[in-house]
């Protein structure tokens, strides 16, 4: 009972965030911002850090926010669609692999322009789950401070970049990616997002990478596959998740350790421009060869977050289960091969010279 008993209060010690994110999302809402709600939480929760007030969200709100994703991103999951992401099976595979090369790749610069340790550059550009790589880098002894700005120096500059600009090139969607479930009936939601969360605990329990999103996603496709439905997700479930996203990331913004690392800022932002640049050239060969719009093939191959790619297709309408597919698959390569990938770059390249000059 104790840590129900200790979430209350930590909820109204919060809620000063949670109302400024509000306020930031409302605001960009107004102007016309791609992922309104999102993108003003998070300049306003980070603005708010970087000018010296820290400001943090309630405990469990990120989590919240990932199950609605998960839930949405499972109602596209019918028959039709679940073939067509089966057969992207091999291209999937092939963006894994080539997310983890140039994680070490990123690694050799970040190592150069930084001079940090090899586990630090390492697990500070591989493209898999901020958390994750920040467990694993700590179980190397990885420096916490250069490894999470430059985890946050990548997806911030992947949100700031691709939402935008496929706004700018247009909303591209596919009448085959649709959700099954049309109507909101707010008996079935409860019992979705009970049964939902109840999924994400399974997945807890046994320390799966992204269970919280991964558990209602899993849940909500089995319903949608076999075309069953118990409701549709309220598009305002889906604002207030871009909230606590953004909450999440902004929150993150601590000015000491921003003001700190100039060089490591610079080296993540070469490697992303790098990885970025591979993933648009990826993206463009796979329409091609696939016939899906080239929008949704360039969130799907974002070396972005699975959380903030999948919000985006999302809320633009770009083949939502297939982008969440290509980052669930490059997240379960990722963990899977993540630590023989960084023993034979350290072994190869980093570790000869722990101080590059």
């Amino acid at each position: 009972m104790k840590p129900i008993v200790d979430t209350a209060p930590d909820i109204v010690r919060n809620l000063p965030t949670v109302a400024l994110a509000v306020l930031g999302g409302w605001l960009f809402s107004l102007v016309g911002v791609p992922l309104p709600w999102f993108f003003g939480s998070l300049f306003l929760v980070a603005g708010t850090n970087l000018a010296g007030r820290p400001m943090r969200g309630p405990r469990g709100a990120r989590q919240i926010g990932q199950i609605f994703i998960g839930a949405t991103i499972g109602l596209y999951f019918t028959p039709v669609v679940a073939a067509i992401v089966a057969a992207h099976l091999p291209w999937m595979i092939l963006v894994a692999i080539l997310s983890i090369a140039l994680g070490g790749v990123g690694a050799i610069i970040l190592w150069r322009v930084a001079r940090v340790d090899s586990a630090t550059a390492f697990f500070g550009n591989v493209p898999g789950g901020m958390a994750e790589m920040l467990a694993q880098g700590d179980r190397y002894g990885a420096q916490p401070v250069p490894l999470t700005i430059s985890q946050l120096t990548r997806v911030t500059i992947v949100i700031l970049s691709i939402p935008p600009a496929l706004t700018f090139f247009g909303e591209t969607g596919d009448e085959i990616f649709i959700p099954f479930a049309e109507t909101v009936d707010y008996g079935g939601l409860v019992l979705l997002l009970t049964c939902c969360v109840a999924s994400s605990l399974a997945l807890y329990r046994v320390r799966l990478p992204n269970c919280w999103m991964l558990g209602a996603c899993t849940f909500a496709s089995l319903l949608t596959v076999f075309e069953l439905s118990l409701s549709a997700m309220p598009r305002e479930l889906l604002s207030a998740a871009q909230v606590f996203i953004g909450i999440a990331l902004g929150e993150r913004f601590e000015r000491s350790a921003m003001t700190s690392a100039p060089r490591v800022i610079l080296g993540s932002a070469i490697t992303t421009i790098l990885m970025m640049a591979v993933a648009l050239v990826l993206a463009v060969i796979i329409a091609d060869e696939t016939d899906i719009v080239a929008t949704a093939m360039i969130a799907a191959t974002a070396p972005g977050g699975l959380a903030e790619m999948s919000l985006t297709a999302a809320v633009l309408n770009l083949g939502v289960p297939l982008v969440a597919a290509y980052h669930i698959i490059r997240i379960i390569m990722i963990t899977l091969f993540t630590l023989p990938a960084y023993r034979i770059i350290a072994r190869l390249f980093l570790d000869r010279e722990d101080n590059p000059a």
